[in-house]
């Protein structure tokens, strides 16, 4: 059986980022900017010697991505500035990553987010979670997503090789404007929404 649990201290953390830079296939990086919040991922399978479930893996999501590609605004009906003022209402999930391949974890995995996900991010951040988008690149196509029913709306223009990357958040418009480069079409990701029930 597979389940979640909701990262709150410095050990699960640490975790968390050992998991991610030790296995994520194409971002191994644990940073990450504004809201976030993680879960382990457990199976009744996989313990220590002392019979302690030890994790297989993490899913988080996070704060959404300002500006939104077009496919996202068009999927929920929105202009950018009605976006931006419901923009506590996205989460992205900017991580999954599992160190066992176990067949049917992941549609387990993504339900348990979707039933947890909306009440802890009330909890910690006081808002309604509507939505969870997602991005997927690094030559994968989104299966588990596809599995749990989650739609596929188009791609992202991709970015600059040479691009750094920045956020709209904490970046000043004088950095952003110096260091935008437009998109040349080079790491397109793949881009998946689910419209959460609350």
């Amino acid at each position: 059986m597979v389940t979640i649990e909701l990262v709150e201290d410095k050990t699960q953390k640490q975790m968390v980022k050992n998991i991610i830079e030790n296995h994520h296939s194409y971002v191994a990086s644990n940073d990450s900017v504004g809201r976030r919040i993680d879960w382990l991922v457990y199976h009744s399978d996989y313990t220590n010697i002392l019979g302690i479930q030890i994790p297989i893996g993490m899913i988080g999501i996070g704060s959404s991505v300002y500006p939104p590609p077009k496919d996202i605004l068009r999927c929920v009906g929105m202009k950018k500035d009605v976006y931006k003022e419901n923009f506590n209402e996205f989460g992205n999930n900017w991580r999954f990553c599992m160190t066992k391949s176990i067949k049917n974890a992941g549609t387990q995995i993504l339900k348990q987010l979707r039933k947890q996900a909306p009440i802890e991010w009330k909890k910690k951040y006081g808002d309604n979670l509507k939505w969870l988008i997602t991005f997927v690149a690094g030559g994968n196509n989104g299966a588990v997503y596809k599995a749990d029913n989650w739609k596929q709306i188009g791609e992202t223009a991709g970015l600059a090789k040479e691009r750094k990357s920045f956020s709209v958040k904490w970046n000043s418009a004088e950095y952003l404007k110096k260091t935008f480069l437009p998109p040349t079409g080079e790491n397109k990701k793949i881009i998946f929404i689910k419209k959460l029930d609350i």
